[in-house]
């Protein structure tokens, strides 16, 4: 009979996705080993098999992280913003995405393209944009511009992570300040239907 690998705690886990995270986003996701993700954490390959059975559930988790990191981005931006202001949910999405992330600029492409492979690894996030499109609705903001908005938000930060965006960092800063505008704008309008 085998014995059981030890939970991992909370730091091991942590480390376990740090490491993927930098093979991943060095070596790509499909060159990802169990192996290797155990070794460059620090710990046995029964431990990081205990949380994560196999590859695609650690990318799965990976995939969960930086929604997760994204999610409290912009909780992060939200607590900046006034909270008597319509817009400033819808505000605090577009800085919170599109807020630079040293050093984890290539990990998105390389976790898209890992999705693209196994369309499932994005289950976890699909099961979120429902609330996103609530909170739209409930926020009192004109929805059609609303998801406009949004839609043009993930539109760059995909563009970026794919690197096929030919903006400079003074033109990215305007197109940021436009859709700012842009909130506010739609949370101006009382919606029609």
């Amino acid at each position: 009979m085998q014995a059981t690998a030890p939970a991992l705690p909370a730091a091991a886990r942590d480390r376990i996705l740090d490491a993927a995270e930098q093979l991943v986003a060095h070596q790509g996701a499909s060159n990802l080993t169990l192996d290797a993700v155990a070794q460059a954490a620090g710990v046995s390959k029964g431990g990081l098999l205990y949380h994560y059975p196999n590859k695609e559930a650690l990318l799965a988790a990976m995939i969960e992280r930086h929604c997760d990191d994204l999610d409290e981005s912009c909780a992060r931006e939200l607590e900046q913003l006034p909270s008597d202001q319509t817009s400033s949910r819808l505000k605090a999405l577009i800085l919170g995405v599109l807020k630079r992330r040293l050093g984890r600029e290539d990990l998105g492409a390389a976790l898209l393209a890992a999705a693209a492979n196994n369309p499932a690894l994005l289950d976890g996030a699909r099961a979120v944009m429902p609330s996103s499109v609530a909170q739209l609705t409930a926020s009192g903001s004109c929805f059609a511009r609303s998801a406009v908005i949004m839609l043009a938000v993930d539109g760059l930060m995909l563009g970026e992570v794919w690197r096929l965006t030919p903006f400079t960092e003074e033109q990215r800063e305007l197109i940021v300040q436009e859709l700012l505008r842009l909130a506010d704008e739609a949370c101006a309008q009382i919606p029609t239907r």
